[in-house]
């Protein structure tokens, strides 16, 4: 199976950068799915989830079909989708589904995010369809965080408040 190769290796053996179960699991990562009228803001609602939402994208972002996004969208939330999109992009992040929604209501992308969970017939579809998914071209993460940047400032005050005692 294609979804095996993907996200586990061996029983007990975490992945890299997966930290293991109580029940030797490996973790399985939330996935996000970002709908929007352009691929361009899609690439920034990804940048934002991780500037301002502290959270680490995995691999690469995925493109998928729009049928396949309004399906996932009708399974999670129960409604049929009222607004069409042209841009309907998948990601996996690192944050368990209620931390990431949880940031996603302090932040406002400009785009529409929608956060789908591991246990979900939506996650595994996915997961089984992400090696056919052409991926996002042109989105790279940004360099530092809010956090990273609000700690490296931090730490600069420290540092010259310290130079200025000598």
């Amino acid at each position: 199976m294609k979804f095996l190769k993907l996200s586990v290796t061996k029983i007990g053996e975490p992945l890299k950068g997966h930290p293991p179960r109580e029940n030797g699991e490996t973790m399985r990562n939330t996935i996000v799915l970002v709908r929007a009228d352009s691929f361009q803001k899609a690439s920034v609602a990804l940048a934002d989830l991780v500037r301002y939402g502290g959270m680490r994208i995995r691999g690469d972002p995925r493109i998928i079909p729009p049928a396949l996004s309004d399906w996932a969208f009708e399974k999670i939330t129960g409604e049929k989708p009222k607004k069409k999109f042209r841009a309907h992009v998948v990601a996996q992040i690192d944050l368990p589904p209620r931390k990431a929604i949880g940031r996603l209501m302090d932040i406002h992308p400009p785009a529409h995010v929608l956060v789908i969970p591991p246990d979900t017939e939506v996650w595994e579809e996915l997961m089984r369809l992400w090696g056919t998914l052409e991926k996002l071209r042109g989105f790279h993460p940004p360099k530092r965080t809010k956090a990273e940047e609000i700690r490296r400032k931090a730490e600069k005050r420290k540092e010259d408040w310290e130079t200025e005692e000598l």
